[in-house]
């Protein structure tokens, strides 16, 4: 963990400094900067920061979440024995570390778009299903044709008259496309407008069986991190995958259990003044 969020040998959050002192008195180590006495942990400013779940279980956790065939939050907690709810918790807290990993890689060389539908319905009405969605698929390839890696997007298929029409591509290719090939990009349509993309219309399906094989339905709330985790993985087929996913998670700022569902300062402070009553009640 040490070598993971410091490569280099120690650095203090604050100033920089490279020495510090070891305090070894807690359940965690504590360094404390010798320039400017800022105290740091192994565990700040990771996806594991305020986790009282042991390291060990930690780094399961994420080797796991490098399977081909991933891993659900059920499999996770009877694979480490904990709760769902930790493992809801670890699973996409490291979702996160891959979607923020992906954020910062724009796609270069060949860049073919399309738009695709998932979890599409076969009924006769045009109106969109609830389970369906609109995404953009781009994907950047060699001189040879080789797709060498993918982004997939979830769009609102709300502004859409109906299921067959596409959404405005130009914030998709200004959001994961570099930006001097951005007048270069090749875009098909699913359903009007030319010739269809095969190759990549075929990476959307492939997408949409992992999440219904993997995770049996997934939330239009957090479909999008699913997708970020598909194509982390896709696009890492022959690179150290275990190895980046642990740099990635040793980084960056830590995604909150509020954030994730959603909880604003008051639901929080009413589940925390219920929780007291109920305590107080108890005693």
């Amino acid at each position: 963990m040490y070598k993971l969020k410091w490569p280099e040998g120690f650095r203090c959050p604050d100033c920089g400094h490279k020495h510090a002192y070891l305090i070894g008195t807690r359940r965690l180590p504590l360094y404390q900067c010798s320039a400017c006495d800022t105290q740091t942990s192994l565990i700040a400013g990771t996806v594991m920061q305020g986790s009282r779940t042991p390291l060990r279980l930690w780094f399961q956790a994420i080797s796991l979440h490098t399977r081909p065939e991933g891993v659900n939050a059920v499999q996770l907690s009877q694979a480490i024995k904990v709760t769902y709810k930790t493992a809801w918790l670890i699973c996409h807290k490291i979702r996160h570390a891959m979607q923020r990993q992906n954020c910062h890689e724009m796609l270069t060389g060949l860049i073919r778009i399309t738009d695709a539908k998932l979890f599409p319905r076969t009924t006769g009405s045009s109106a969109w299903h609830e389970q369906e969605q609109s995404v953009f698929v781009a994907a950047s390839a060699d001189e040879a044709g080789q797709i060498e890696r993918i982004k997939i997007k979830k769009q609102n298929k709300h502004v859409l008259k109906n299921c067959y029409e596409s959404p405005k591509v130009e914030p998709f290719i200004s959001e994961v496309v570099d930006p001097n090939l951005a007048e270069k990009v090749t875009v098909s349509r699913h359903y009007f407008g030319g010739k269809r993309d095969y190759v990549l219309l075929n990476i959307a399906q492939k997408a949409q069986n992992a999440l219904a094989r993997t995770f049996r339905g997934v939330s239009p709330k957090h479909l999008q991190v699913y997708l970020d985790q598909f194509c982390y993985v896709f696009n890492r087929v022959n690179r150290p995958l275990l190895q980046e996913l642990r740099m990635a998670c040793s980084s960056g700022p830590c995604i909150t259990y509020p954030a994730l569902i959603g909880a604003t300062a008051a639901t929080r402070y009413r589940f925390r003044k219920r929780k007291t009553m109920a305590w107080r009640e108890a005693s």
